[in-house]
C-alpha cells in the first residue's frame, strides 16, 4: 500500500496509483483564528477521512487584516467572516498599502498555527500526509481590501497607483510563503481569484500574472507539490497554463472546462478536482456523489487527485463526507 506522500507523488507524476488519491476541504468558521483549534480540526479531518494530502484552511480573510480590513462576523459556525468595511474606496487609497512583513501580524498567527499542526503531524504518525499553506494571489488580496468592483474600476482609472499597491502585497506574500514552505509545508494551495474575463486578457497579464509568477517562483526550490486553484466562472484558463505549479485546481463541474477539455490543453499537469461543490458535494444524492467519483476512476486515476472544485461548505455534515471515503476506497485495486 501506498503512503500519502507516494499516492500524490505517482498522481503528479501522472503514473499508477494503488486507488484514486483525494482530499476535501471546508473552513471552520468562528475556530479558525484560533492556532491551536484550527491545526486540531485540520488534523482531526485528515484521522477521520484518511485525506491524501491537507489543504490547510485559514479563514479567508487572514491576508487584508494588517491593511486595515475589518470583519463581519456571524454566530454560529456555518458562515465565514465577510468584509465589514473596505479600506481601499477612492483611488488615494492605494498609498495606504504600505510595506507589511508576511511573518508578522495576521500572518504570524497563520503561520503559528502551521507550526502547531507541524507537531501535532508529527506525533500523530502522520508525516506522510503532504501539507499545502493556502495563499492568495496579490490581486485576490486587493480585491478583498477594495471589492472587486471598485478594484477594476481603480485598475483603468488609476493603474500606475493599483501597480504599486500589488507590488507591496506581492513582497508581503513572498515573505509569507517563503516563511510557511521553509516551515514544512510541501508547497502551496495559491489562490487566483482575478483570472475571469471581467477584466481583459491584457489587465490579466498586467496585473494578475506579473504579480503571481514571482511568488511561485521564489519557493519553486523548495516545494514539490503545489496546486494553483483558479476561482470563478469564466476564466482565463490557457493564460494560466504556465504558472510553475505541479496541479491545478478549479471549478470543473460546475463551470468548466471538464478534465477532458483541460487535458487537451495541459496535457503535463495533475487535476485536482471532479466533484461538484456547488450542486452535489453536499446536497446531492448519494449515487451522485459515487457517480463522480467513478467518472475521475475511469482511467485508473492518473494526473487526476479527487477533490472539490471549491471549497466545501461548512454545513457539509461529516456522513457525507465520509461516504466519500467509502467511495475511494472502492477504488483500491485490492478490491
Amino acid at each position: 500500500m501506498m503512503t500519502h506522500r507516494e499516492r500524490i507523488e505517482s498522481a503528479l507524476a501522472q503514473k499508477e496509483v494503488d486507488r484514486l488519491p483525494y482530499s476535501l476541504w471546508m473552513h471552520f468558521p468562528n475556530r479558525d483564528r484560533m492556532p491551536s483549534r484550527l491545526a486540531e480540526l485540520a488534523l482531526h479531518l485528515q484521522r477521520e477521512l484518511d485525506l491524501d494530502f491537507v489543504k490547510y484552511m485559514p479563514y479567508g480573510m487572514y491576508s487584508t487584516v494588517d491593511w486595515g480590513s475589518e470583519l463581519k462576523v456571524f454566530t454560529g459556525f456555518d458562515e465565514p467572516p465577510v468584509p465589514h468595511n473596505f479600506p481601499i474606496q477612492k483611488p488615494e487609497d492605494w498609498d495606504k498599502i504600505t510595506p507589511r512583513k508576511g511573518t508578522r501580524g495576521e500572518y504570524a498567527v497563520v503561520l503559528e498555527s502551521q507550526r502547531i499542526f507541524m507537531e501535532m503531524r508529527k506525533e500523530s504518525t502522520q508525516e506522510s500526509v503532504p501539507f499545502l499553506q493556502t495563499v492568495f494571489s496579490p490581486m485576490t488580496t486587493a480585491a478583498k481590501l477594495a471589492s472587486e468592483a471598485t478594484l477594476i474600476e481603480h485598475l483603468r482609472l488609476c493603474p500606475e497607483k493599483v501597480k504599486r499597491g500589488l507590488e507591496v502585497i506581492m513582497e508581503t506574500t513572498t515573505q509569507f510563503a517563503r516563511a510557511a514552505v521553509g516551515e514544512g509545508a510541501d508547497g502551496l494551495f495559491f489562490a487566483t481569484q482575478m483570472s475571469t474575463r471581467k477584466i481583459t486578457a491584457e489587465e490579466h497579464a498586467a496585473f494578475v500574472k506579473t504579480y503571481d509568477i514571482p511568488i511561485l517562483n521564489a519557493i519553486r526550490g523548495n516545494s514539490w507539490f503545489n496546486i494553483l486553484h483558479i476561482h470563478g466562472a469564466d476564466t482565463w484558463f490557457e493564460e494560466l497554463l504556465d504558472y510553475p505549479v505541479q496541479a491545478l485546481n478549479w471549478h470543473d463541474r460546475d463551470d468548466g472546462p471538464s478534465f477532458s477539455e483541460a487535458r487537451k490543453k495541459a496535457p503535463d499537469k495533475a487535476f485536482v478536482g471532479g466533484l461538484s461543490h456547488l450542486k452535489v458535494l453536499t446536497d446531492g444524492t448519494d449515487a451522485e456523489v459515487r457517480s463522480q467519483v467513478e467518472d475521475v476512476w475511469k482511467n485508473g486515476g492518473r494526473g487526476v487527485v479527487l477533490g472539490p472544485g471549491c471549497v466545501a461548505r461548512p454545513c457539509t455534515c461529516m456522513e457525507r463526507l465520509k461516504f466519500i471515503r467509502r467511495c475511494i476506497e472502492m477504488t483500491a485495486k485490492n478490491k
